[in-house]
C-alpha cells in the first residue's frame, strides 16, 4: 500500500512539474514526453521492487507463521500426549486401589463369614469308654478306660486314658465310678493338672455307683483324664454287667464363648 502511495505522489509530482506554457515545437514537446516516460517507467520500476519487496516480507511473514503454528502445535500435541498418559496412569493407580481395598474387603468378609459358621456350626465331638484298665488303685494314678463305646472326633485315648479336645469349646464331662462290697475309690476328674471335680464312692454293704460331672472350656489339644487321688489296697474301682459300669465320659455342647 505504501507504494502505491508513493507512485501516486511521483506521477503527481511529474505532471505538475510540466509548464503551463509549453513550447510549440514539436521537438520540445516530443523531448518533454520521453522525459516523462522515461520517468514513470523508472516509477514503475521503483514502484515494482516495492511490491516484490513487501510480497517476499509477506511470504517470509508466512512462513514465520506457518513454522510457529506448528511449533504450537506440536507443543500442544506433546501436552495432550502426556495428559493422556497421566490420566491413563491415575486411572490403572485408582483401579488398583479400587481392585486391592475390593480383595481386602472380601477377604475380610470370608474370615468374618468363616468366623461365624465355626462360632455358629458347633461340631460333633462326644466320647465315652468303661472298663478300668486295673481295679486296685495308686495315688496319681490314671484311669485308663479300656472299652471304647464311642469316640466321635477321635479325641479319646484308650492307651493313655485320656481325653485331647480336637476343636476348641465348652465341654460336659463325667465319670461314673463303681465300688464293690465295702471298697472305696478317692477319684478326681482333672483338666491339664487342674481337678474339675473330685468324688468319694463307698460300697457301705453293698457294690454301689455315683456319678460327678464337671463344665470345662477347653481349647484345642488340652486334655482332661480321671486320676485317683489317695491309693491303697482297698481302693477299688468295680465293673460288673450289666448294672455296674465305671466309666469316663464327655460332649462338645458349644464352640462359642462367651
Amino acid at each position: 500500500m505504501s507504494g502505491i502511495i508513493q507512485f501516486l505522489l511521483l506521477v503527481s509530482a511529474t505532471v505538475a512539474s510540466e509548464p503551463s506554457n509549453p513550447a510549440c515545437s514539436k521537438y520540445d514537446y516530443e523531448e518533454k514526453m520521453l522525459e516523462r516516460m522515461i520517468r514513470m517507467e523508472f516509477a514503475f520500476e521503483k514502484l515494482g521492487e516495492k511490491v516484490e519487496q513487501n510480497l517476499n516480507n509477506i511470504k517470509d511473514e508466512k512462513e514465520r507463521f506457518r513454522s510457529d503454528v506448528d511449533v504450537m502445535k506440536e507443543q500442544e500435541e506433546r501436552k495432550l500426549a502426556s495428559l493422556m498418559k497421566e490420566v491413563e496412569r491415575n486411572q490403572s493407580s485408582t483401579l488398583n486401589k479400587v481392585v486391592t481395598d475390593s480383595k481386602n474387603s472380601l477377604e475380610q468378609m470370608n474370615a468374618a463369614f468363616s468366623n461365624i459358621q465355626e462360632q455358629i456350626a458347633t461340631p460333633l465331638v462326644y466320647f465315652h469308654a468303661h472298663s478300668p484298665q486295673t481295679s486296685i488303685l495308686s495315688t496319681g494314678e490314671v484311669i485308663v478306660y479300656k472299652t471304647v463305646e464311642a469316640n466321635q472326633g477321635n479325641g479319646y485315648s484308650s492307651t493313655t486314658g485320656k481325653f485331647t479336645a480336637p476343636v476348641r469349646g465348652f465341654y460336659l464331662c463325667f465319670m461314673h465310678t463303681c465300688t464293690a462290697t465295702n471298697k472305696i475309690a478317692y477319684l478326681q476328674m482333672v483338666k491339664d493338672g487342674s481337678v474339675l471335680t473330685a468324688s468319694k464312692q463307698y460300697g457301705n454293704g453293698v457294690s454301689s455307683c455315683s456319678s460327678s460331672q464337671a463344665f470345662a472350656w477347653l481349647d484345642a489339644w488340652e486334655t482332661v483324664w480321671v486320676q485317683c487321688s489317695t491309693g491303697h489296697q482297698n481302693r477299688q474301682v468295680y465293673e460288673g454287667h450289666p448294672h455296674y459300669w465305671t466309666s469316663f465320659g464327655g460332649a462338645l455342647i458349644n464352640n462359642v464363648r462367651v
